[in-house]
Formats: C-alpha cells, sequence, structure tokens
C-alpha cells in the first residue's frame, strides 16, 4: 500500500457522450459464507470477510464483517460495506445497483448445492465457491458515501460515483471498479 501521506496521481479524465468520468478506486471484496432467504424472492445474506481498496482516490482495507450483500443471483443488489482508508478514516458504502448472470437461466441461477440449513444450527463456514468459468455475475452499481466530513474524503459524500463488478472465485470474491463523474 501507499503511504497515506502521499496522494497518488489522478487518473486521466475519460468523456464518453458528453460526460467526463475518471477511475477513483477499486475494490476486492472477500466472502466466505451465504445464508438463503427465501420469500418472495430468493435473495442471499452474504457478509464480508475483508478485502483490498486501490487506485488514485482510496486506498485501504474493506473492514472484516464490517457489512454484507444482500443480492439474488441477478436483479437487485444492495450492499452494505465499511471501508477504513489508509489514513484510518471509517467510510460507509451502499452499493445499489442490478446483477445479471449471463448465460444461465434464471429459475436455477442460484442452485448451488448448499444444504438447508436447521433453524439455530451454526452458519456453514465451509462454502466453495463454483470455479469462474461457472459464475458469469456482473453488477452495475451506483453507490452512495458516508464519510467523515473533515477529511480528505470528504469528496465521497458528494461525488456521483458508477462503478461495475464482476463476481470471481478461488476466493470468493467480487472486484468493484468505481469512476468518479465529473
Amino acid at each position: 500500500m501507499s503511504d497515506p501521506q502521499i496522494s497518488p496521481p489522478l487518473s486521466p479524465i475519460e468523456t464518453m457522450s458528453g460526460v467526463s468520468y475518471r477511475w477513483a478506486f477499486s475494490v476486492s471484496v472477500f466472502f466466505r459464507e451465504r445464508i438463503m432467504i427465501e420469500a418472495p424472492f430468493r435473495r442471499a445474506f452474504v457478509p464480508t470477510i475483508g478485502g483490498d481498496i486501490w487506485g488514485p482516490r482510496l486506498q485501504g482495507k474493506v473492514v472484516p464483517y464490517g457489512g454484507a450483500d444482500f443480492g439474488g443471483g441477478g436483479g437487485p443488489l444492495d450492499a452494505h460495506y465499511m471501508f477504513e482508508a489508509n489514513d484510518g478514516h471509517q467510510i460507509y458504502i451502499n452499493n445499489r445497483g442490478y446483477m445479471r448472470r449471463v448465460d444461465w437461466d434464471p429459475a436455477t441461477a442460484l442452485d448451488r448445492g448448499l444444504p438447508p440449513r436447521e433453524a439455530g444450527a451454526p452458519i456453514n463456514q465451509d462454502f466453495v465457491a463454483p470455479p469462474d468459468k461457472d459464475v458469469p455475475l456482473r453488477m452495475r452499481t451506483s453507490p452512495f458515501f458516508d464519510a467523515p466530513k473533515d477529511s480528505p474524503h470528504d469528496w465521497l459524500n458528494h461525488s456521483l460515483i458508477i462503478g461495475h463488478g464482476l463476481r470471481r472465485t478461488d476466493p470468493d470474491r467480487t472486484v468493484f471498479t468505481y469512476y468518479e463523474v465529473l
């Protein structure tokens, strides 16, 4: 990781259809377990176990067990995480968007062979994600942030950020890339 007192150079500004944007940072969010919820739509609760943040505007880590994904394997995504910047400031992100599975039947997209969990039983920590080739999951997001007002990260509180995510396995994680719209 870079020295938190030294700001890395900003990425180049790009323009598409009259809208300017630049890469702000990327995050790799790691997971270990999934708890399936059935009602009225199938949804998963997937707590974070950590991760890394890198890029020109933010560096740090994902706080272990500081949030979770709430997704359905295709459709709405509502993820809440806590970040810790390299300078020690805590940042909350509500990552809202949509997931899309490519080349999968939506009716079977979440069939991963997980055994049913009995009420009160411990959570199975031995989840093994399927190979990357079997998880063609893509995400598009528009996150909101709560960063300390009197910190170098206050820009997150009043910037439009858009992003995309790619589900990966071995280890089980999602890699998000975020862009600041200028």
